[in-house]
């Protein structure tokens, strides 16, 4: 994880600081097409935080308010999206493996 092209698993931050190591999951089913989670998840030093903090609530709001940023057109889903995220969230806490580990990808 030392590429700064890298960006946060949660809120899409260009280089982020940390590194949550995971088990490998089915991260979502929308027949046909699935999608898995593979390896740790990189996370900012404001997701660090939240994770660290166990506020789902705050994390899954940051992660919503960046997509809607990058998106303005999602707002019109903003309610379902925020339990979407919830939902994957919930994923990555129940198969995340020990602690958060420091990259050196930060920005400069």
């Amino acid at each position: 994880m030392n590429d700064v092209a890298l960006k946060c698993d949660f809120c899409s931050a260009p280089g982020p600081a940390w590194a949550y190591p995971a088990r490998d999951f089915d991260a979502y089913l929308a027949f046909p097409v699935g999608g898995e989670s593979v390896g740790a998840w990189a996370a900012c030093d404001e997701c660090h935080r939240l994770i660290e903090a166990g506020d789902h609530e705050g994390l899954a709001v940051r992660s919503l308010d960046e997509l809607i940023f990058g998106c303005p057109e999602a707002a019109m889903a903003a309610p379902a999206l925020k339990q979407e995220l919830l939902q994957l969230h919930e994923l990555f806490f129940a198969n995340r493996l020990g602690t958060a580990v420091r990259t050196g990808s930060e920005p400069v």
